[in-house]
């Protein structure tokens, strides 16, 4: 295990958990490792990414995120079992999310999002890892650490009839931890590789007017 070639990398979360505990409920993580990590990234991601996409071979791939983060993830890793976020296994794709939550890294808000106590809902899960090691105890699911107003939840039900960019990025806009808030740059990649032809404008809103914007998915 290479941690720190993980977090030059940008991958800048690495969740600790007992795997065979988890296994309970996610038969899927079932096998003799013991030791699990939730890989993901925050906004941390951006300029190792970007410089690596000086290199034509990577730029030209169709998903170059998710071939930079099984190149990174592997080489951090090497010789452990990984199973990636963008991937299907036996044709679906695996439940990181709820895993995330169970496994105490995150909560669920009431827009459907995962919620990080640092980071809010700006962070992605890229993969998870089972290897040799000795876990951590057991950790229960975390309280939700935002101080919801319920914009967010009215925001979630403005956008889930849409398939609009800006409207799906007012959904995690609408999260009142947003200190780790994606670069306008990050924003624009991100939306649109999830909503081609209908790229969000990344400035910051203002969230000062009321909750349903009278008057007036989640990607990455």
């Amino acid at each position: 295990m290479k941690p720190g070639a993980l977090a030059a990398a940008g991958f800048d979360i690495a969740h600790a958990f007992d795997a065979a505990h988890a296994a309970r409920d996610f038969a899927w993580l079932g096998g003799a490792h013991r030791l699990g990590i939730l890989v993901g990234n925050t906004r941390a991601l951006w300029p190792p990414f970007t410089a690596a996409l000086r290199d034509p071979a990577l730029a030209a791939e169709v998903d170059p995120l998710d071939r930079y983060a099984e190149r990174a993830i592997a080489d951090a890793f090497p010789g452990a079992r990984i199973r990636f976020a963008h991937a299907t296994y036996d044709g679906a794709f695996l439940s990181l999310q709820r895993l995330a939550v169970a496994t105490g890294l995150a909560a669920l808000g009431p827009h459907h999002l995962l919620v990080h106590p640092i980071h809010g809902p700006w962070f992605a899960l890229r993969a998870v890892v089972t290897l040799d090691g000795e876990p951590p105890p057991p950790c229960a699911p975390i309280v939700q650490p935002c101080a919801c107003d319920g914009r967010c939840e009215a925001a979630f039900e403005a956008a889930r009839s849409t398939a609009s960019a800006r409207a799906w990025l007012a959904v995690r806009d609408a999260c009142t931890i947003r200190a780790a808030r994606y670069s306008d740059d990050q924003i624009r990649y991100h939306y649109e590789s999830a909503f081609p032809g209908d790229a969000p404008h990344p400035a910051e809103p203002d969230l000062t007017g009321p909750p349903d914007g009278a008057g007036s998915r989640s990607p990455g």
